[in-house]
């Protein structure tokens, strides 16, 4: 490796840059979009030929950029442990990262490079996505000496500034591995959100696509349950329900092939104190975790996953930006573990944390009954009178009836989100571990052990003022957590022993 000159990566890097920046384009530019291609298509007439325009002009568009980019594309591994890089077409950038500053070093293998040997370089600097430095297209054998190189400086300088050297409680075996089969993967698009967003994805298109699917396949499949005599007078209902079902079927069918296109092929490793995990179809994404870097661990078990047994397990690093874990879960850096077994969840969290057991075992401190109160009438009792009071001015009294049966099922809700609610600390060999837990249908465990915690402060209204009550908020590097109303000694408890353990705690984690 030659630290002295500029390097230019692969030709066939263009190729990667022309993905890159359509995906770009694709979350980005079309979203911003959304109100130009709703007009075009309920309003302009000759669509097929505007569309075969705009599309001719952005693929050149796109390839034009692509490869102006790669033109001024070029980096270097200075001496002075830094990774310089010049990027840019209309406005260049200079950009320099230390190799202190570098989280992990992870390696991608797109579908495209494949056959070349090539892979992607991605350096994290502050485990978010923005904070991503890419050297695409080049050789594994040197995408794999940088990653070294820049492991040996972090480990030497961590080692240096530390004056006790970290004993682990157990000795990591390399035989330590968890794969998941691509079945199990095709359940995660069952468990995830996907379906919900590419539905409302479709939202802004919902009139164009039903004036398409009435000529096209409604007034057909009205034809088709006509000729049925039990469908006589609801056979439009029950074409439009099909079609609505449909689409349905097809929301979650791309929520499946999304999950394996993540997921492919899941294999994880624990070796050298280290999560190792490759995953992904049409790119194998490398991604190595240092144990001491995962600041909590994020255990989720929602209505769906609660009927196939299943958990996801999401290990977020640091975020500057305070992101929570909801979006740490999106972030290609995070370590995610989809769908596993009960079992799997206790293999995996004993190898961060030697003591775990089933959480349902734990003592979990439970919030006030006033928090069950003030919940049941604002999110219950409120809402009922005022669908009560709609459907009263709107329709007979019948109707409203129905309507009061709304109160119950909410107050079911709001009783199971309170029983649901707890903090609980574990105590193992001179660390303690908190546990935050929540849920409704289903259930959430926040783990992480305390001394990893940034801040912890309380909170209090007028009216919890007057009965005693605090609410805990304790921020974390990857997020923050909350436990609402808590008795005002047992909320400055732990505040006081989460500062204790922050200042006491001499081993370092970042």
């Amino acid at each position: 490796m030659n630290n002295n000159e500029w390097q230019r990566v692969s030709r066939w890097a263009l190729v990667y840059f022309i993905v890159h920046f359509a995906i770009r384009f694709f979350k980005g530019g079309l979203l911003n979009l959304l109100p130009v291609l709703v007009v075009f298509v309920t309003q302009v007439e000759q669509k097929w030929f505007w569309a075969q325009i705009a599309t001719s002009v952005a693929v050149v568009g796109l390839f034009v950029y692509a490869f102006a980019y790669f033109i001024n594309f070029k980096y270097r591994i200075s001496s002075e442990q830094e990774i310089l890089l010049n990027k840019g077409v209309f406005k260049k950038e200079r950009l320099t990262l230390k190799f202190a500053r570098v989280q992990n070093v992870n390696i991608a293998e797109p579908f495209y490079f494949q056959p070349l040997n090539l892979v992607n370089c991605i350096f994290d600097a502050a485990g978010s996505n923005a904070q991503e430095v890419v050297i695409p297209g080049v050789k594994l054998n040197h995408a794999e000496q940088v990653r070294e190189q820049v492991m040996a400086f972090k480990a030497q300088l961590q080692q240096e500034s530390s004056d006790e050297q970290v004993i682990p409680d157990e000795a990591v075996s390399s035989s330590q591995t968890l794969s998941i089969s691509n079945a199990e993967i095709a359940k995660f698009g069952l468990i995830s959100n996907m379906a919900i967003l590419a539905l409302a994805a479709l939202a802004p298109f919902i009139n164009a696509i039903f004036e398409f699917l009435e000529t096209a396949f409604i007034d057909r499949l009205e034809a088709v349950f006509n000729e049925q005599a039990v469908f006589i007078g609801s056979a439009a209902t029950m074409a439009i329900m099909v079609a609505v079902l449909l689409m349905i079927l097809v929301a979650v069918l791309l929520s499946v092939v999304m999950a394996l296109v993540r997921f492919f092929n899941f294999q994880l490793y624990l070796q050298d104190e280290k999560f190792k995990r490759i995953a992904g179809l049409f790119e194998r994404q490398q991604l190595s975790v240092s144990l001491e870097k995962i600041q909590s661990v994020h255990i989720k078990q929602n209505v769906i996953a609660r009927l196939l047994k299943r958990y996801t397990v999401v290990c977020p690093q640091v975020s500057s930006g305070g992101a929570g874990v909801a979006s740490a879960h999106k972030n290609k850096q995070t370590l995610v573990m989809p769908v596993l077994t009960a079992s799997q969840v206790r293999q995996v969290c004993s190898w961060l944390f030697p003591w775990f057991i089933d959480l349902k075992e734990l003592n979990f401190i439970k919030p006030e009954r006033a928090l069950l109160y003030k919940n049941t009438v604002l999110y219950a009792l409120l809402p009922t009178c005022v669908a009560v009071v709609f459907l009263h001015s709107m329709f007979d009294l019948l109707v409203v009836l129905w309507g009061l049966l709304l109160l119950p099922a909410l107050v079911s809700m709001v009783y199971l989100s309170y029983q649901k609610t707890g903090i609980a600390l574990y105590h193992h060999e001179n660390r303690y571990f908190a546990v935050f837990k929540t849920g409704m249908l289903g259930s959430q465990y926040r783990v992480f052990e305390v001394y990893k915690a940034q801040s912890a402060t309380t909170t209090s209204t007028y009216l919890m003022r007057r009965s005693e009550l605090k609410s805990l908020y304790i921020q974390l590097a990857s997020g923050s957590v909350t436990m609402p109303y808590l008795k005002c000694n047992q909320a400055n408890q732990f505040v006081d022993f989460v500062l204790h353990e922050i200042e006491a705690t001499q081993r370092s984690w970042f």
